[in-house]
C-alpha cells in the first residue's frame, strides 16, 4: 500500500545515535510497523511513519514528507550522567528560533514515560526539558523523545520500550487541554513537569530563568505554539522578582493570562 498521500504523524530516528536506534528497534518489536512501498528505512503503523534517517536530528532539514508532525528518538547527556527520560521541544532561544511546538504531544509524552518507567520498574528520573537546540526550520510542530544521560542508558532496552511507548502515545494519543508557555526555572522543568502531570494544563516551549525572556520572545514562543498559548506558567520559586513582574506586563499585553505553577496544582487538588 502507497501511504505516501496521506497525512500521518513522523517518528525519525538517526542511525548515528545509539539511543536513537535502540528505540527504533524496539517501536519496530512493540507495534505492527511494515515496510513502505518504494521507500528503505521507513515503516508505517496505524497512521504513523517511523524513518530512519543518515543526520543527527538536531541538524535534520528534511522536508517532513506526507507528514503533519515529527517526534524525534534521541540521545541525551549530560555530564552527571544521571539515568533521565525527557521530553522537550526545540529550539535555538539565543537566535530567536523556535520549533513549532506541540504541547498536546508533549504532555501524552511525559505521561507515557512516568507510566511506562513506573510499569518497568525503572530507576529513571523523567523530566521536561526547556526549549533547546535543533531543527527550528521544518514547518511542522516537533518534539524530541531522549534516553540519557550515558552510554550505558543509550543501550538500555526497557529504557528504549519506555520511550517507544512514549513516542507512540504522543504520536497516537496526544492529550488535549489548556495551553501554556513554561517560564523560568532551570533547564530540567520540574515544576512545569508536575505541572503536565497533575493537571489539565499542556505546556510546550519552556524558556528557562537564565535567557532573556522578553516580549518579542515570548510573542514569538505564543506564534510558535501550534494552536495557540491560553496560559504563561510561570515557576513562581524559579524566577527573580522583577522577571515576575516584568512576565505579567507581558501577559497583559498580550491577552494571556500568567499564573503561578502553585496556583495550577491548587487548583486541580480542589
Amino acid at each position: 500500500m502507497d501511504h505516501k498521500s496521506e497525512m500521518m504523524k513522523l517518528i525519525s530516528a538517526s542511525v548515528e545515535d545509539p539511543a536513537a536506534k535502540n528505540i527504533a528497534g524496539r517501536l519496530l518489536e512493540l507495534y505492527d510497523f511494515e515496510p513502505m512501498t518504494n521507500q528503505p528505512n521507513m515503516w508505517v503503523c496505524e497512521g504513523v511513519m517511523l524513518t530512519m534517517i543518515a543526520d543527527e536530528a538536531v541538524r535534520t532539514s528534511f522536508p517532513p514528507l506526507a507528514a503533519d508532525e515529527v517526534i524525534f528518538a534521541s540521545r541525551h547527556a549530560s555530564e552527571s550522567g544521571k539515568p533521565t527520560l525527557t521530553a522537550h521541544v526545540p529550539g535555538e532561544i539565543s537566535d530567536r528560533k523556535l520549533a513549532i511546538a506541540s504541547p498536546p504531544t508533549l504532555k501524552s509524552a511525559i505521561r507515557e514515560l512516568i507510566a511506562a518507567r513506573d510499569e518497568l520498574g525503572l530507576q529513571y528520573e523523567v523530566t521536561l526539558e526547556a526549549t533547546h537546540h535543533g531543527p527550528t526550520g521544518l514547518k511542522v510542530p516537533v518534539t524530541f523523545v531522549e534516553i540519557g544521560s550515558s552510554p550505558t542508558e543509550w543501550r538500555d532496552k526497557a529504557a528504549a520500550e519506555a520511550a517507544a511507548r512514549a513516542i507512540m502515545a504522543a504520536a497516537t494519543s496526544p492529550i488535549n487541554g489548556r495551553q501554556a508557555i513554561g517560564l523560568g526555572g532551570p533547564h530540567y522543568a520540574p515544576r512545569h513537569t508536575q505541572v503536565v502531570l497533575k493537571t489539565d494544563v499542556c505546556i510546550g516551549h519552556v524558556l528557562p530563568k537564565y535567557v532573556t525572556i522578553d516580549e518579542e520572545l515570548v510573542k514569538h514562543a505564543i506564534a510558535r505554539t501550534r494552536g495557540g498559548v491560553e496560559l504563561l506558567a510561570l515557576d513562581w520559586k524559579g524566577l527573580d522578582s522583577s522577571q515576575r513582574q516584568h512576565l505579567q506586563q507581558i501577559a497583559n499585553k498580550l491577552g494571556v493570562r500568567a499564573v503561578r505553577e502553585s496556583e495550577l496544582l491548587h487548583q486541580a487538588k480542589v
